[in-house]
């Protein structure tokens, strides 16, 4: 559940980078979101993205707590 949450403001985070970098390098004083379906699907995009980062890392994280725990057991 924290993931989800996590990810879903990270998406918003991400959208607000890629707008500041494209209005960079485009030299755009604004962008206006005019099609919904394209900001939705941006999000969407971004929120998956995010998402399996964290489910990767959390799977890093318990797999590298659980060998150092069998590496402790054994002595």
């Amino acid at each position: 559940m924290i993931r989800v949450a996590v990810s879903i403001m990270m998406s918003f985070v991400l959208l607000v980078i890629e707008s500041t970098i494209v209005m960079a390098i485009k030299d755009y004083e604004t962008i206006y979101f005019d099609d919904y379906s394209l900001l939705a699907t941006v999000l969407a995009l971004n929120f998956f993205y995010t998402f399996t980062l964290l489910t990767n890392i959390k799977l890093w994280i318990n797999n590298n707590y659980e060998e150092s725990d069998s590496q402790f057991n054994k002595l």
